[in-house]
């Protein structure tokens, strides 16, 4: 957790699912591998102790069948991420009563590349929002505006504009 104590980190969290997934996100800012929420299981000897169960985002056993659209007009080709047979999961067991006790498990085995998080920031989407009122013939001006912004604020951002113009 570089430098910071567990108790300064999860200070203002609630115990359970939002400890379990902040500590989700720690272990991919330190590991590189996205872990995402699957279920939660309740001990059976305490109401209190629950564990949270999150998969690795590219194993490849996690894989949810590809939904296509009933108009097939609509239906389009999609890069799909790469999927390895990593069987990685995380299990994270929070006691509500004792926060500061929290067991971390995490089961990873085999090494891939790294996710790469393709999700639109907050502050990029707000700022899309703000600029959809524009009248239509500035449209193309405005996207290269906020483009040109969007690579000022973030640097080296994964964000494509394509995403910002379907976002549009």
């Amino acid at each position: 957790m570089k430098g910071e104590s567990a108790r300064h980190s999860f200070q203002g969290i609630n115990p359970g699912l939002d400890t379990a997934k902040k500590i989700a996100s720690l272990v991919w800012d330190a590991t590189q591998y996205r872990f995402i929420y699957k279920k939660k299981t309740e001990s059976r000897s305490s109401a209190a102790i629950a564990t949270y169960t999150f998969f690795c985002a590219q194993n490849e056993k996690e894989v949810t069948k590809t939904r296509l659209v009933d108009d097939t007009r609509k239906r389009r080709a999609r890069m799909k991420m790469d999927r390895f047979p990593c069987n990685g999961y995380l299990h994270i067991t929070v006691d509500s009563d004792n926060p500061d006790a929290v067991r971390l498990r995490i089961l990873h085995h085999r090494s891939h590349c790294h996710y790469v998080d393709i999700s639109i920031p907050e502050d990029i989407t707000k700022l899309v929002e703000e600029m959809k009122n524009r009248p239509a013939s500035n449209v193309s001006t405005f996207i290269h505006r906020i483009w040109t912004r969007i690579l000022q604020d973030h640097p080296g951002t994964q964000v494509t504009q394509k995403q910002i113009y379907a976002l549009w």
